[in-house]
């Protein structure tokens, strides 16, 4: 599965955010109208799924998808990149 695609099945899993315009550079927060608890939990269900740490220094200029999945990818070990499903 796609990375984009992964981040849009867990919104909607999760947070119950099932959202057809959702692009790469929609802005998760204003957007989805989504409130701190939903982004932290949002935040939470990637590191799960993915079994990944997210830095808090850089989540907190996180806006979009796109910049979410940059950060996310960066903390997975290039040996776990080629069948990680994202």
């Amino acid at each position: 599965m796609q990375p984009f695609l992964s981040l849009r099945k867990i919104l909607q899993q999760k947070l119950n955010i099932n959202s057809p315009a959702l692009k790469p550079h929609t802005n998760l927060k204003t957007d989805l109208d989504m409130s701190d608890w939903e982004w932290n939990y949002l935040l939470n269900a990637v590191e799960q799924a993915w079994k990944i740490s997210l830095p808090l220094s850089e989540t907190e200029e996180l806006s979009n998808a796109k910049q979410l999945l940059a950060v996310a990818k960066k903390q997975i070990p290039p040996t776990r990149i080629r069948g990680i499903r994202l």
